[in-house]
């Protein structure tokens, strides 16, 4: 597994690459722990070949974090492969995917700054 980071109009985006799977379980939830700090978080996942059920418990864990601490956390970019495992789950819905690192990052546009609360 790889990790790239990078920001669309000031929202971190963290793109992962290779399998989520026991193996890679680690890694991957340290990296979306160091990013989710802030109001929000998209993670791209167009480079992600397979999601297992450790990957998919990871992703559920992020998005309620996040929703606990009043942030955001949108999934972009999702393979057939991901989607599948998303669909077999049931959490398609609950996940919601965005088609687009775009489309998450201005799905993220009504978070609050963490300096002015506006």
């Amino acid at each position: 597994m790889s990790v790239h980071h990078y920001r669309v109009a000031d929202v971190p985006v963290l793109r992962l690459s290779g399998d989520i799977d026991l193996a890679t379980r680690d890694t991957a939830e340290a990296a979306i722990a160091v990013r989710q700090r802030g109001p929000a978080l998209v993670l791209d996942l167009a480079e992600v070949d397979f999601v297992g059920a450790c990957g998919i418990t990871l992703l559920v864990r992020a998005r309620r974090r996040a929703e606990d601490d009043g942030g955001r956390f949108h999934l972009a970019c999702c393979g057939p492969v991901v989607r599948r495992g998303l669909e077999a789950t049931g959490l398609l819905g609950t996940l919601r995917p965005f088609d687009s690192v775009a489309e998450a990052v201005a799905a993220c546009s009504d978070v609050p700054s963490p300096r002015t609360g506006k």
